[in-house]
């Protein structure tokens, strides 16, 4: 009866602890999720190259738009004439000369040309933002990568001191007669393996820490001694897939650089199917000339031009052929992008719900393996029961820990996914998606 007493009593403080325990890593403070997701979204490389990308863009559009404008030409001429072999100068001359010629009339082909590279922009600050919501996604999943990697180092780290202490203890019961040698031999051995598992745990942190700084962007950024603000927590649901369906339409910067690119093949259609239009250039100028023992002369110029294109060989109509073809080809991406869309939103909410589903499961299959062990302790330290069931009540407890954390790491990664395939950026930071403006 005094053994089932304190067995009881065991079971009893134990339930009351876990009641107050929050399933959080103690370590995880210092740096936030927020932090970390800015220092990517200004370090990594890749957008580097997307600003340079809407640079370059941006500097194409303002050529298109200088071909149709004023250009002014200033010229100078001096003539000498002479013996080259005695090199008797016996005349000379010079001329100074400003013209300024524009365009006139192109059949709208400029106003054309300059459409299409303001699609040709849109399309390009559409793929930066994808740029920007892609590295926030990757950074993210660095980050929590890390987070379950630092929560089962502490596994480990509580399995090797369960073992420890069933290791004094079978010393204990050893050496007051009430144990085998063998069961000590058996705790020594668990306790070394345990050892084994948490520098391995160690191990995978300093590589995923190496991950997150490849996510940041970052080489030097001092990660090693720092801690993570967040734990692992339970995201929001999915929602309605219809609803996110059709908000990922709306919002997906790839999918809306493709209506973009739709758009610029059309005009590129129209554009080449006036390479045969007629053009006028109107010019005006003049020249101020003197030459030598003749007085100094003024010339105006004004003129217009016409250029009426003849034949060209067949330019013109493969130019129209070959924006015809890419156009097809660009309608079957867009086709094909819905597709993708549509079975990435679905794919992550029902990984985003299962995983939701086995963490609240696991959670109680934690709290089960805790009063399993507390149970399995009683029972050995009052001489009823096997050593073998402290060893396996531990790993129970390990693994049901690994498979409740790696739930909740499911979850966000299904999340992040989720987001990323919505189009939006990271929640975290704080900022409007394409919906909410």
């Amino acid at each position: 009866m005094k053994k089932i007493f304190i067995i009881l009593l065991i079971i009893f403080c134990s339930s009351s602890s876990f009641a107050d325990e929050k399933i959080t890593s103690s370590d995880i403070s210092g740096l936030s999720l927020e932090e970390c997701l800015n220092i990517a979204l200004t370090n990594h490389p890749s957008l580097k190259k997307s600003k340079g990308a809407v640079r370059a863009s941006r500097a194409a559009l303002e050529q298109t738009k200088s071909s149709n404008r004023v250009k002014v030409n200033l010229t100078s001429r001096t003539n000498f004439a002479g013996d080259y072999q005695t090199w008797d100068s016996r005349s000379a001359s010079q001329m100074l000369g400003i013209s300024a010629t524009k365009t006139l009339y192109d059949t709208g082909v400029n106003r054309l040309n300059r459409e299409i590279s303001m699609e040709s922009l849109s399309g390009v600050l559409e793929s930066e933002r994808q740029t920007q919501i892609n590295v926030a996604a990757e950074a993210k999943k660095a980050y929590y990568d890390l987070v379950l990697k630092i929560l089962n180092r502490d596994v480990e780290r509580e399995k090797l001191k369960n073992l420890e202490e069933h290791l004094i203890t079978a010393k204990g019961l050893y050496e007051v007669g009430n144990s085998p040698f063998i069961n000590v031999t058996k705790a020594e051995a668990d306790a070394a393996t345990a050892r084994v598992s948490l520098l391995k745990a160690e191990n995978d942190i300093l590589t995923s820490q190496e991950s997150l700084k490849v996510a940041m962007g970052v080489s030097d950024y001092e990660i090693l001694d720092l801690m993570l603000s967040t734990s692992l927590l339970l995201p929001k649901s999915a929602g309605e897939i219809s609803k996110i369906l059709e908000t990922a339409m709306n919002d997906r910067a790839d999918y809306r650089k493709i209506l973009h690119t739709l758009k610029q093949r059309e005009l590129e259609i129209k554009a080449a199917a006036r390479g045969n239009s007629p053009t006028i250039t109107g010019s005006i100028g003049t020249d101020w000339g003197k030459s030598e023992g003749s007085p100094t002369t003024t010339d105006y110029t004004v003129g217009v031009s016409v250029n009426v294109p003849v034949e060209d060989g067949g330019l013109t109509a493969a130019k129209i052929e070959a924006a015809r073809a890419q156009l097809d080809q660009d309608l079957a991406d867009e086709e094909s992008l819905r597709q993708t869309i549509a079975h990435d939103l679905r794919s992550a909410a029902l990984t985003l719900t299962n995983a939701i589903e086995r963490a609240k499961s696991s959670e109680l299959s934690v709290q089960y393996a805790e009063e399993n062990l507390t149970l399995a302790r009683g029972r050995y330290e009052v001489g009823v029961g096997d050593p073998l069931e402290i060893s396996d009540a531990v790993s129970t407890l390990a693994s049901s820990r690994y498979t409740f954390y790696q739930a909740l790491y499911d979850a966000q990664i299904a999340r992040t996914n989720l987001d990323q395939a919505m189009g939006h950026l990271p929640e975290e930071l704080g900022v409007n998606n394409y919906g909410n403006n």
